[in-house]
Parts: structure tokens; C-alpha cells; sequence
């Protein structure tokens, strides 16, 4: 009897790991590792594994798109509110996550119904049953090709665990070196739900990211208007800075730490807080535009345009201010997104081919550019006024992958929560923080009649199941002094 216990629990064990790693290797989970901690429990009884099978399932769509337990509660809250073409959409994209669920499910109960004995001998299988067998046969062949499931994670696990990188692997310098930065090599994994339930604890109270997009709702105040604010009062300089995937950590302490760093040595500051959604479809330019206009108008023909003709065409609001030395600034190539058609709007631009003139560093990256830091630093000398600026600097170097650009550490990521999950999120809050240092000696500098917008574009574009860690709006700080 112990025997046969013993049998059917090493092969739910069994199963339920390989089926796992067959169907769900892009999901959070295998991050960690390869076998499941937890189903070495609950595979005890069979009834536990189907509950925890079908638990899994939930947990593993959710976590696809950085969300956590409590997003239940926006649907149950919102039911009639959903949308329901982008749920069809997530169900289509992740349909091998319902091939886990189906799979798994029908060969445990196959198996419990006969009593986990096997029988070899295909020439006594009657008529039907060979064809319900070659049917579940190719139906499991088709669905471990389907066009959802690249198995490109499992690869690269395999080849990371096993040291393997092939010198063609090597070639692609991006794929390396996000996997070595992102993914953990050990043995033991803990499952999506496992994860999940920990995370909905704890960022409990958090807003879920990645909930806009499953559900049309707007339960918070949001800022939409940059205009009242910035000419609320006739301003003498004014500092825009648009903060290329600034790290909005759900982690309260780490998100304490950046802001810290911006304000440290600078007393009597009017410091204005607001929290705004980030357009998905537009990203990092759209940003731009609505900073620009401050309403809804048309990306496609922003994208086409003139800067200066869409800016009357649409009226908005910055096209309005005519006492302003008009200056942009971006560490990135002006050919990229075509940003040089913004040369026809601002008195002066500075891209990369620019900066490079005045002997600005280059940092070195996937997106490699002038050093952020350094063009903060060195702000006056872009100026040929020092009165009635109006500046627009937008930042490059926390583009996602990335890379050091600094040796500073200014936490140990090992002993802090999320860092210690990604070297990615190690880097990204040390870039940060190091360039909120040159911003905390900008503002030092600053007039009393001078303001200082920061704002950013995105959070930090890691794959959906990594954004669990980031909020799902974006922070604008009005700064000046008193």
C-alpha cells in the first residue's frame, strides 16, 4: 500500500513539473528555477493538486502582466467594465497557460482512474481507445507548437544553467546579457501563485500594474494639466526633465531613497507632487506630445509634422508662451523618432551629435548616449541666455536593458527587496540615484523665481511579468525654491 502511495505521489510530482516546464517556461516562476517547491506538498493528496493545478493557472495569467491578488477586486467591482476584447486578446496570446490547466488536469485523472497502472501493450487497446490515445497524442503534439509558447525562455535557462552560450548566442550581446542579469540559476522554484500571493502582501494596497489596461475604469485623481501649473506665476527659468524609465519601485523605502536624493541639501523647496497615467500605445515620444499640448490630439500627425505647424495647428498650450528662450535637449540621436523636426519649434536643440562637441561623456549602453548626469551637471553651458529659459531635457541612459554608469553603490541589493531579484533593477536604482544627485546640485543652483518639472515617460518597460515590482502611473515633481 506505502508503495503504491509512494508511486502515485512521485508521479503527480513528476508530472505536474514537466508539464509546467513544457507549458508555462515564460511565466515569473522560471525565473527561479526548474522544480516546484510547492508541489512537493500538495501533490500528497490528488485532490489538493487539482485545486492548486487550477490555482496556478489564475496565478500564472495574471503574473504575465505584473499583476497581483488584489486586481480581483477591480473586477468584481467593475464586472460590467471590463474589456472584454483585450481579456480575449490575453486568453489568445497566453493560450498554452489553458493547455497546462487542460492537460495537466485530464492525464492526473486518467491515471487516478486506473489506479496509476500502465499498460505497454498496444495490440489488446480496443479500436476506440487507440484512437482517443493517437488523438490526445496529437493534440498534445499541436499544442506544445503553438505560436504562443516560444520555449525561448526554457532555452535559455538550460544554456545559462549549463554554461552552454554558443559563440552565435555570444553575437547577440543584448540576449546574454539579459538573461545573465535577469534570470536566477538554481534548482527549486516557487510557483506563480506562490509569488503572486506573496507580492499581493506584500504591496498590499498598492494599485496592481498593469490594471488600466484589463479594466476601463479611473478611480483616482489623476494630473492632467501641466499648464495651470507652470504659468500659474511668471516663472524666470523653467527646467522640464523627462526621465527616461524612471525606477517607481512599489517598494516604498526605495522610492523614498530616490526622491531623498533629490531634495538632500537643498532646504526651503515648494515641492509640488501629482501622479499621472502613462499612455501605453505612445510611450516615450507620446509623452512628449501630451506634455506639449496637454490634450488629446493626434500622434500620427505629430509624428509627421513639424513640430512648430502641429503646435499651432493643435493650439496647445506651449505654442503660446513667446517670452521663453526655447530650449531641448535630448542625449539620444535627433534621427531617432525624427526629433530633428522639433529644430523649427525651439530656439536651440542638442542632441547627441551636439553634445559631443561640448566634450560630454558618452555612456555606453544597448541605447548608448550622452551621460545624463553630465549634461545636468553641465546645463549653463547649453544656455546662451541665463535668464527666460525654457528647458525640455529628455534622458537616455535608464532605457531597459541596462547597463552601469557609475560604480557608486548606493545600496547593497542583495539584502534589499526587489533588488535582490535582478541585477537589472540593482542597476537601474543606482543609475537613478546617481543621477538624482546631479539633479539635487542643479536645483541647488536655481533661482528663487526659478521651477523644475520631472516627470517620466514610462515606468520601466520590463516584461509584464517583471513590472509587478514598478507602479502602473507615473510621479511629476514641481520644484522651486522659497
Amino acid at each position: 500500500m506505502m508503495k503504491l502511495y509512494l508511486k502515485c505521489y512521485f508521479f503527480r510530482v513528476f508530472l505536474v513539473n514537466i508539464l509546467a516546464l513544457v507549458y508555462l517556461s515564460d511565466t515569473y516562476s522560471f525565473d527561479f528555477g526548474f522544480i516546484s517547491i510547492q508541489s512537493l506538498i500538495y501533490s500528497i493528496h490528488v485532490y489538493s493538486l487539482y485545486f492548486f493545478v487550477f490555482f496556478e493557472t489564475v496565478s500564472a495569467f495574471i503574473s504575465q502582466y505584473g499583476l497581483d491578488f488584489h486586481f480581483y477586486k477591480l473586477i468584481f467591482n467593475n464586472f460590467l467594465t471590463l474589456n472584454y476584447n483585450y481579456v480575449g486578446y490575453v486568453f489568445y496570446e497566453n493560450i498554452s497557460i489553458i493547455y497546462y490547466l487542460v492537460f495537466t488536469t485530464l492525464i492526473i485523472f486518467y491515471f487516478e482512474k486506473k489506479k496509476y497502472e500502465i499498460n505497454f501493450k498496444f495490440k489488446s487497446y480496443t479500436i476506440n481507445q487507440k484512437f482517443y490515445l493517437f488523438s490526445f497524442i496529437l493534440a498534445f503534439i499541436l499544442s506544445i507548437i503553438n505560436p504562443s509558447l516560444s520555449h525561448q525562455s526554457l532555452i535559455e535557462r538550460i544554456k545559462g544553467v549549463t554554461n552552454m552560450w554558443t559563440e552565435v548566442d555570444k553575437s547577440f550581446d543584448y540576449e546574454v546579457k539579459y538573461y545573465n542579469q535577469m534570470v536566477k540559476n538554481h534548482f527549486f522554484r516557487n510557483e506563480n501563485w506562490f509569488n503572486t500571493l506573496n507580492y499581493t502582501f506584500i504591496y498590499s494596497g498598492n494599485l496592481p500594474a498593469g490594471s488600466r489596461k484589463l479594466v476601463n475604469i479611473d478611480d483616482h485623481k489623476y494630473f492632467g494639466n501641466f499648464e495651470k501649473i507652470i504659468t500659474q506665476k511668471k516663472f524666470n527659468n523653467i527646467y522640464v526633465i523627462i526621465n527616461e524609465s524612471y525606477p517607481n519601485f512599489r517598494n516604498q523605502d526605495l522610492k523614498n531613497n530616490l526622491f531623498q536624493k533629490i531634495v538632500l541639501n537643498n532646504e526651503s523647496l515648494n515641492i509640488q507632487k501629482f501622479k499621472k497615467k502613462w499612455n501605453r500605445s505612445v510611450t516615450t515620444q507620446g509623452s512628449e506630445m501630451e506634455f506639449f499640448c496637454d490634450k488629446k490630439v493626434d500622434f500620427f500627425e505629430f509624428q509627421k509634422i513639424e513640430l512648430d505647424i502641429f503646435l499651432d495647428k493643435n493650439n496647445c498650450w506651449i505654442n503660446n508662451i513667446k517670452d521663453k528662450n526655447f530650449v531641448y535637449i535630448h542625449s539620444y540621436r535627433e534621427s531617432f523618432f525624427n526629433r530633428s523636426r522639433y529644430k523649427n519649434f525651439f530656439d536651440k536643440s542638442y542632441f547627441s551629435e551636439d553634445l559631443k562637441k561640448f566634450g560630454f561623456s558618452k555612456c555606453t549602453q544597448k541605447f548608448s548616449g550622452i551621460c545624463d548626469h553630465d549634461i545636468m551637471n553641465n546645463m549653463d553651458m547649453l544656455l546662451n541666455k541665463k535668464n527666460n529659459n525654457f528647458v525640455i531635457f529628455l534622458t537616455v541612459n535608464n532605457h531597459i536593458p541596462v547597463e552601469p554608469i557609475t560604480d557608486k553603490q548606493y545600496i547593497n541589493c542583495e539584502k534589499n527587496f526587489p533588488l535582490n531579484l535582478s541585477k537589472q533593477f540593482c542597476t537601474i536604482y543606482n543609475n537613478q540615484m546617481f543621477f538624482n544627485e546631479s539633479i539635487s546640485n542643479f536645483i541647488s543652483r536655481m533661482g528663487k523665481n526659478d521651477l523644475f518639472v520631472l516627470f517620466s515617460d514610462t515606468p520601466p518597460m520590463f516584461s509584464g511579468k517583471r513590472r509587478i515590482h514598478f507602479e502602473d502611473m507615473i510621479d511629476i515633481y514641481f520644484i522651486s525654491r522659497i
